[in-house]
């Protein structure tokens, strides 16, 4: 292709049949002259950024631009790219800011950042967050930060006033404070990227330290929590949230998990609940062996549900094609523990009061085997953490053990029944 050197040159340029065409320029590297089928002129200027990506931005149209004037813009921009800036990434991030919805308040950032969360688009290469951890999102920004901060502009959240709102809301509910810097750091953060906001406001915020929970039930606890949660008894729950207190305390699962138990996950010949990794805290699937009692406490379940068109063993009374939600568990389990003046008990104890009793001399199982039992990564870390990676051995015999164990001890507590002589093969499954 000839090259453009005086102004009679692209005077002369022409179109070559149907195709756009561009003439380069002699002098500037990268300058071009683009002519189109109709005889239209225009600058065109190409160059590689210090990403090394290539970009091509536009001059303006010939003869407003003539050949002098687009050569001076082309060295002036050649040179901010060596300064290390990209003109034309700047104009096309421009262009896109442009078109896309205006966010102004603190208010509309959050709901945004929220719908998108739905999508995964929240973070790069995110998974969808889950509709149990949007529907928290949603609940502190709507009762604690909409009403306060909703309607500032953006740049007016500045970390002075959001410490100030922090600690208000931290005044005797720390965890609520936790909750909404959270959700305000993860929207900032969500608002950087998008080139919404320029700073993260909660940023060097400061919050109490988060107590470390070591609250275990002792036996008579348990034997009032498991006596109250009789689904026949009626009163302070719900016959099927009963049951869900009883399942929780029987398999040691998680609160979220054991309310979303549906009719797929259960194998009743293999007595066996596989909790799919998309409902998990690990994002693992877990196989969860059943003891009698658990698998009867599932059984009376779904009896509850009757023929309905709900396939979940808690079904929202609202509506059954959803399961009831988790702080429906943790408000049956307040009302029952403060009924019997059982102090500072939630549901999540049952874990910790489970994981007890299997490690000490009453069952006598390692730790390990009970972080299988309840679906934690690892035990120890480390090493230990990266040999789970690769380790697929499920331990489902050993688990079935420990569970079987801890519902008869279980048993025991509650009716007072001796249990029989199982430590010897509990222990022996010893990792």
């Amino acid at each position: 292709m000839k090259k453009l050197t005086i102004a009679t040159s692209v005077e002369a340029a022409k179109p070559v049949g149907k195709h756009q065409v561009e003439y380069p320029d002699s002098k500037v590297r990268g300058l071009a002259l683009r002519v189109t089928p109709l005889g239209g002129k225009s600058w065109t200027l190409r160059y590689r950024n210090t990403a090394g990506k290539q970009r091509r931005l536009g001059l303006g149209a010939y003869p407003a631009v003539d050949l002098a004037t687009a050569r001076e813009e082309a060295l002036a921009v050649l040179g901010s790219v060596a300064k290390g800036l990209d003109p034309a990434g700047i104009k096309r991030a421009f262009r896109a800011s442009a078109s896309a919805p205006r966010v102004a308040s603190v208010g509309e950032l959050i709901e945004r950042y929220l719908r998108d969360g739905e999508r995964g688009k929240h973070r790069p290469n995110a998974r969808m967050k889950r509709t149990r951890t949007l529907a928290l999102e949603r609940y502190y920004f709507a009762r604690h930060i909409k009403p306060a901060l909703g309607n500032l502009d953006i740049p007016e959240l500045i970390r002075s006033l959001l410490q100030s709102f922090l600690d208000d809301v931290g005044d005797g509910a720390p965890s609520t404070a936790r909750q909404c810097r959270a959700v305000i750091r993860q929207a900032h953060n969500y608002a950087i990227r998008r080139e919404i906001a320029e700073a993260n406001p909660a940023q060097l915020t400061e919050l109490p330290a988060p107590g470390q929970r070591d609250r275990v039930l002792s036996d008579p606890e348990l034997r009032l929590i498991w006596t109250a949660a009789d689904p026949d008894r009626g009163g302070l729950v719900s016959p099927g949230t009963a049951l869900a207190i009883r399942l929780a305390m029987l398999t040691l699962q998680r609160g979220g998990e054991v309310v979303g138990l549906h009719a797929s996950e259960i194998d009743e010949v293999a007595q066996v609940w596989t909790i799919p990794g998309y409902r998990t805290k690990n994002h693992r699937t877990h196989a969860v062996p059943l003891s009698d009692a658990a698998m009867e406490t599932i059984r009376t379940a779904f009896t509850l549900t009757g023929s309905g068109p709900s396939e979940f063993g808690f079904p929202s009374p609202r509506s059954p094609e959803k399961p009831i939600r988790r702080d429906a568990l943790t408000l049956a389990v307040r009302r029952l523990t403060r009924r019997h003046e059982i102090k500072d008990a939630t549901a999540h104890d049952f874990r910790r009061t489970g994981a007890s009793n299997l490690t000490r001399e009453r069952i006598g199982v390692s730790r390990f085997l009970v972080s299988r039992v309840l679906n934690q990564l690892s035990d120890s870390g480390g090493a230990a953490a990266v040999t789970a990676v690769y380790d697929r051995n499920s331990y489902l015999a050993e688990k079935r053990q420990a569970l079987d164990a801890w519902a008869a001890l279980l048993k025991e507590i509650v009716s007072g029944e001796s249990r029989g002589s199982n430590v010897t093969a509990i222990s022996a499954a010893r990792a």
